[in-house]
């Protein structure tokens, strides 16, 4: 029996497992679709985002002291934002809008939830220093929800910086957990 008469059965089957494979891969690498998919609960921030009657906040605004609630976000050319420091998200140039929000205080330290309408990268800056994202949980598919990250702040001034988005206006809700 000559050798490609043994190998040819095997073939084939490594045929089929390469075409299955390609096929499951993308299965595997896209986010999740729909709105129940988000990892936690995210009612309140979708009835506050529905309600229509947003704060405008213009990037670079200073908007008091950081408490529970939505805001519509005015967006800019990244070119435009100061950002300090730079985004930890790399850029991306087809999405080259951002925003700077600052807050005055967080009055009450805890585990926040920032939720966006939208997608763009979101950093949290206190003293200077990047505040580590504590988890992350985001979808496609679900109308006026994109995505929602949990950040630990302190007490103190805080920045939010926006970045990588591809819309000039998004809203943005600040939650504290319980």
């Amino acid at each position: 029996m000559s050798w490609s008469r043994l190998t040819k059965p095997l073939r084939g089957a490594a045929a089929i497992l390469a075409f299955a494979l390609l096929l499951a891969a993308p299965a595997r690498s896209e986010e999740p679709s729909g709105c129940g998919q988000f990892k936690w609960p995210l009612a309140t921030e979708k009835s506050w985002f529905e309600a229509g009657n947003l704060k405008a906040l213009p990037s670079g605004i200073s908007a008091g002291e950081a408490a529970d609630g939505a805001f519509a976000v005015g967006l800019k050319s990244s070119t435009e934002v100061s950002f300090a420091p730079p985004p930890e998200g790399k850029p991306k140039a087809d999405k080259p809008l951002g925003a700077i929000v600052s807050f005055a205080a967080v009055a009450t330290p805890g585990t926040y939830q920032v939720t966006l309408s939208e997608e763009a990268w979101i950093d949290v800056v206190q003293g200077d220093a990047f505040r580590p994202a504590l988890d992350f949980s985001g979808v496609r598919g679900c109308p006026g929800l994109r995505k929602s990250v949990r950040f630990e702040f302190k007490q103190g001034p805080l920045i939010l910086q926006l970045s990588s988005a591809s819309v000039p206006s998004l809203n943005l809700a600040i939650r504290r957990l319980q």
